[in-house]
């Protein structure tokens, strides 16, 4: 793991969120917001096929409908 720092309008966040009124709550939604992004592109990674699986897929469905015929 890292440490970053990053800076924080802490008035405008405020008058946004009220409920983030200490710098450890502005710490926890910052890090709850990396958290979620990560996932997001984690998730977005396994979404992603391998030129040899799509090649696998199509094989299979022109497979699959050539023997309904």
């Amino acid at each position: 793991m890292c440490m970053v720092s990053i800076n924080v309008d802490e008035a405008a966040l405020r008058d946004m969120r009220p409920e983030l009124d200490t710098t450890a709550a502005i710490r926890l939604w910052a890090q709850e917001l990396v958290d979620h992004r990560m996932q997001q592109m984690r998730m977005e990674d396994e979404e992603t096929m391998s030129i040899e699986e799509a090649r696998a897929m199509v094989h299979a469905a022109i497979h699959e409908e050539y023997a309904k015929v």
